[in-house]
Protein backbone atom coordinates (compact mmCIF):
# COMPACT_ATOMS: atom_id res chain seq x y z
CA UNK A 1 0.00 0.00 0.00
CA UNK A 2 1.35 3.41 -0.97
CA UNK A 3 0.58 6.44 1.18
CA UNK A 4 1.48 10.05 0.53
CA UNK A 5 1.81 12.09 3.72
CA UNK A 6 2.48 15.64 4.73
CA UNK A 7 2.56 17.58 7.94
CA UNK A 8 2.15 21.34 7.71
CA UNK A 9 2.95 23.15 10.92
CA UNK A 10 3.34 26.90 11.03
CA UNK A 11 4.03 28.42 14.41
CA UNK A 12 7.36 29.24 15.97
CA UNK A 13 9.26 26.85 13.70
CA UNK A 14 7.35 26.62 10.42
CA UNK A 15 8.10 23.08 9.27
CA UNK A 16 6.68 21.36 6.22
CA UNK A 17 7.18 17.74 5.26
CA UNK A 18 6.07 15.52 2.42
CA UNK A 19 6.66 11.79 2.74
CA UNK A 20 5.84 8.90 0.46
CA UNK A 21 5.68 5.59 2.31
CA UNK A 22 5.18 1.98 1.40
CA UNK A 23 3.01 0.92 4.31
CA UNK A 24 2.20 -2.57 3.04
CA UNK A 25 -0.28 -4.49 5.12
CA UNK A 26 -0.41 -3.88 8.86
CA UNK A 27 1.83 -6.88 9.48
CA UNK A 28 4.50 -5.86 6.99
CA UNK A 29 7.50 -3.64 7.56
CA UNK A 30 6.95 0.01 6.69
CA UNK A 31 9.57 1.93 4.77
CA UNK A 32 10.08 5.53 3.66
CA UNK A 33 10.51 5.72 -0.09
CA UNK A 34 10.97 9.47 -0.46
CA UNK A 35 11.08 12.33 2.04
CA UNK A 36 11.30 16.07 1.55
CA UNK A 37 11.11 18.92 4.01
CA UNK A 38 11.88 22.59 4.48
CA UNK A 39 12.17 24.96 7.41
CA UNK A 40 10.99 28.22 5.92
CA UNK A 41 8.19 30.43 7.29
CA UNK A 42 5.05 31.07 5.26
CA UNK A 43 6.11 28.97 2.29
CA UNK A 44 3.29 26.42 1.90
CA UNK A 45 1.78 27.84 -1.27
CA UNK A 46 5.21 27.91 -2.91
CA UNK A 47 6.62 24.53 -1.92
CA UNK A 48 3.92 22.03 -0.97
CA UNK A 49 2.58 21.09 -4.42
CA UNK A 50 6.08 20.95 -6.01
CA UNK A 51 7.21 18.72 -3.14
CA UNK A 52 4.38 16.30 -3.86
CA UNK A 53 5.41 16.18 -7.53
CA UNK A 54 9.07 15.78 -6.60
CA UNK A 55 8.68 12.81 -4.26
CA UNK A 56 6.39 11.06 -6.74
CA UNK A 57 8.75 11.69 -9.64
CA UNK A 58 11.76 10.53 -7.63
CA UNK A 59 9.87 7.33 -6.81
CA UNK A 60 8.84 6.98 -10.47
CA UNK A 61 5.20 6.89 -9.42
CA UNK A 62 2.04 8.75 -10.35
CA UNK A 63 -0.82 9.98 -8.18
CA UNK A 64 -3.05 7.27 -9.66
CA UNK A 65 -0.83 4.61 -8.07
CA UNK A 66 -1.45 5.91 -4.55
CA UNK A 67 -3.78 4.10 -2.15
CA UNK A 68 -4.38 7.08 0.13
CA UNK A 69 -3.23 10.42 1.51
CA UNK A 70 -2.46 11.31 5.13
CA UNK A 71 -2.29 14.84 6.53
CA UNK A 72 -1.98 16.49 9.91
CA UNK A 73 -5.42 17.62 11.04
CA UNK A 74 -4.30 20.58 13.14
CA UNK A 75 -4.61 22.64 15.18
CA UNK A 76 -2.15 25.18 13.86
CA UNK A 77 -1.87 27.94 11.31
CA UNK A 78 -5.15 28.64 9.50
CA UNK A 79 -3.35 29.33 6.24
CA UNK A 80 -1.09 26.29 6.47
CA UNK A 81 -3.96 23.96 7.35
CA UNK A 82 -6.15 25.33 4.55
CA UNK A 83 -3.45 24.94 1.92
CA UNK A 84 -2.49 21.46 3.08
CA UNK A 85 -6.05 20.17 3.32
CA UNK A 86 -7.13 21.72 0.01
CA UNK A 87 -4.28 20.04 -1.86
CA UNK A 88 -4.96 16.72 -0.12
CA UNK A 89 -8.67 16.81 -0.93
CA UNK A 90 -7.95 17.73 -4.54
CA UNK A 91 -5.59 14.78 -4.95
CA UNK A 92 -7.99 12.35 -3.27
CA UNK A 93 -11.04 13.50 -5.23
CA UNK A 94 -9.13 13.37 -8.50
CA UNK A 95 -7.62 9.95 -7.89
CA UNK A 96 -10.62 8.45 -6.08
CA UNK A 97 -8.60 7.55 -2.96
CA UNK A 98 -9.28 8.07 0.76
CA UNK A 99 -7.92 10.82 3.00
CA UNK A 100 -6.87 10.23 6.62
CA UNK A 101 -6.37 13.15 9.02
CA UNK A 102 -4.22 12.74 12.14
CA UNK A 103 -4.21 15.14 15.10
CA UNK A 104 -1.09 17.29 15.34
CA UNK A 105 -1.31 17.42 19.15
CA UNK A 106 -1.75 13.66 19.47
CA UNK A 107 1.24 13.12 17.18
CA UNK A 108 3.37 15.41 19.34
CA UNK A 109 2.20 13.66 22.50
CA UNK A 110 3.17 10.27 21.12
CA UNK A 111 6.70 11.46 20.34
CA UNK A 112 7.06 12.97 23.82
CA UNK A 113 5.90 9.75 25.50
CA UNK A 114 8.46 7.84 23.44
CA UNK A 115 11.13 10.24 24.71
CA UNK A 116 9.98 9.90 28.34
CA UNK A 117 8.30 6.49 28.73
CA UNK A 118 8.16 6.69 32.54
CA UNK A 119 5.83 9.72 32.75
CA UNK A 120 2.08 9.46 33.23
CA UNK A 121 0.98 12.04 30.71
CA UNK A 122 2.04 14.25 27.82
CA UNK A 123 0.99 17.89 27.54
CA UNK A 124 1.13 18.90 23.86
CA UNK A 125 0.99 22.60 22.99
CA UNK A 126 1.04 24.47 19.70
CA UNK A 127 1.84 28.16 20.02
CA UNK A 128 -1.05 30.46 19.08
CA UNK A 129 0.76 33.78 19.62
CA UNK A 130 0.74 36.12 22.64
CA UNK A 131 -0.10 34.06 25.74
CA UNK A 132 -2.33 31.63 23.84
CA UNK A 133 -1.85 28.04 22.75
CA UNK A 134 -3.68 24.96 21.52
CA UNK A 135 -3.43 22.16 24.06
CA UNK A 136 -4.14 18.46 24.31
CA UNK A 137 -3.23 16.25 27.30
CA UNK A 138 -2.87 12.49 26.85
CA UNK A 139 -2.12 9.49 29.05
CA UNK A 140 0.38 6.73 28.26
CA UNK A 141 -2.19 4.98 26.05
CA UNK A 142 -2.73 8.26 24.13
CA UNK A 143 -6.24 8.58 25.50
CA UNK A 144 -7.22 12.23 26.02
CA UNK A 145 -7.15 13.47 29.61
CA UNK A 146 -8.00 17.00 28.53
CA UNK A 147 -9.64 17.41 25.14
CA UNK A 148 -7.93 19.53 22.51
CA UNK A 149 -8.78 23.18 23.03
CA UNK A 150 -7.64 26.79 22.77
CA UNK A 151 -6.29 28.24 26.02
CA UNK A 152 -4.61 31.28 27.50
CA UNK A 153 -1.55 30.30 29.51
CA UNK A 154 -1.70 32.06 32.86
CA UNK A 155 -1.59 31.31 36.58
CA UNK A 156 -5.31 30.49 36.61
CA UNK A 157 -4.85 27.52 34.28
CA UNK A 158 -5.25 24.33 36.30
CA UNK A 159 -3.48 21.32 34.80
CA UNK A 160 -1.88 18.45 36.68
CA UNK A 161 1.88 18.80 36.15
CA UNK A 162 3.39 16.01 38.25
CA UNK A 163 5.13 13.25 36.32
CA UNK A 164 4.38 14.88 32.96
CA UNK A 165 6.25 15.85 29.81
CA UNK A 166 5.55 18.99 27.79
CA UNK A 167 6.09 19.10 24.02
CA UNK A 168 5.44 21.42 21.08
CA UNK A 169 6.07 24.99 20.03
CA UNK A 170 4.11 26.30 23.03
CA UNK A 171 6.02 24.21 25.56
CA UNK A 172 8.48 26.83 26.80
CA UNK A 173 5.71 29.40 27.19
CA UNK A 174 3.86 26.88 29.37
CA UNK A 175 6.96 25.95 31.38
CA UNK A 176 8.01 29.55 32.02
CA UNK A 177 4.55 30.56 33.20
CA UNK A 178 3.41 27.53 35.19
CA UNK A 179 6.31 25.23 36.10
CA UNK A 180 7.34 27.11 39.24
CA UNK A 181 8.42 23.92 41.02
CA UNK A 182 10.39 22.68 37.98
CA UNK A 183 8.36 19.47 37.87
CA UNK A 184 7.93 19.13 34.14
CA UNK A 185 10.07 17.28 31.66
CA UNK A 186 10.52 18.93 28.28
CA UNK A 187 10.61 17.02 25.01
CA UNK A 188 12.05 18.99 22.09
CA UNK A 189 10.67 16.53 19.55
CA UNK A 190 9.31 17.95 16.29
CA UNK A 191 6.51 16.31 14.33
CA UNK A 192 7.45 14.91 10.91
CA UNK A 193 5.11 13.49 8.30
CA UNK A 194 6.49 10.00 8.94
CA UNK A 195 5.36 10.30 12.58
CA UNK A 196 1.74 10.25 11.41
CA UNK A 197 2.04 6.80 9.87
CA UNK A 198 1.18 4.56 12.84
CA UNK A 199 -2.02 6.45 13.58
CA UNK A 200 -2.84 6.54 9.86
CA UNK A 201 -2.47 2.76 9.61
CA UNK A 202 -4.93 2.33 12.48
CA UNK A 203 -7.37 4.58 10.65
CA UNK A 204 -6.80 2.57 7.47
CA UNK A 205 -7.60 -0.68 9.26
CA UNK A 206 -10.84 0.83 10.60
CA UNK A 207 -11.66 2.51 7.28
CA UNK A 208 -11.73 5.75 9.28
CA UNK A 209 -11.57 8.18 6.36
CA UNK A 210 -12.70 11.79 6.24
CA UNK A 211 -15.65 12.92 4.14
CA UNK A 212 -13.95 14.72 1.26
CA UNK A 213 -16.96 16.92 0.54
CA UNK A 214 -17.28 18.33 4.05
CA UNK A 215 -13.86 17.93 5.69
CA UNK A 216 -12.22 20.93 7.30
CA UNK A 217 -9.07 20.87 9.45
CA UNK A 218 -9.39 21.00 13.21
CA UNK A 219 -8.92 24.74 13.65
CA UNK A 220 -10.37 24.56 17.21
CA UNK A 221 -10.57 28.34 17.36
CA UNK A 222 -13.11 29.81 14.95
CA UNK A 223 -11.82 31.54 11.85
CA UNK A 224 -12.84 35.20 11.66
CA UNK A 225 -12.77 37.15 8.41
CA UNK A 226 -12.82 40.95 8.66
CA UNK A 227 -12.89 43.73 6.11
CA UNK A 228 -9.69 45.75 5.76
CA UNK A 229 -9.81 49.20 7.28
CA UNK A 230 -10.35 52.07 4.89
CA UNK A 231 -7.27 54.18 4.21
CA UNK A 232 -9.42 57.29 3.96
Amino acid sequence: MWLLEWEVLVDTYSFMFTTLLNGGRLSQEKSIIQEKYINKPNSHSVYLAPFVNEVLNNATMSINELDGVVISDGPGSYTGLRIGSSLAKGICLGAGIPLMAVSTLKGLAKKALNDYPSVNQAIALVDARRSDAYIGVYNQQLKPIIKEQFITINSELKIEKSNAVVVGSGAMKFINELDVKKELKHSESVLYAKDLLDEAMLKWAKQDFVDLTSYEPNYIKSVFVTKPKSKF
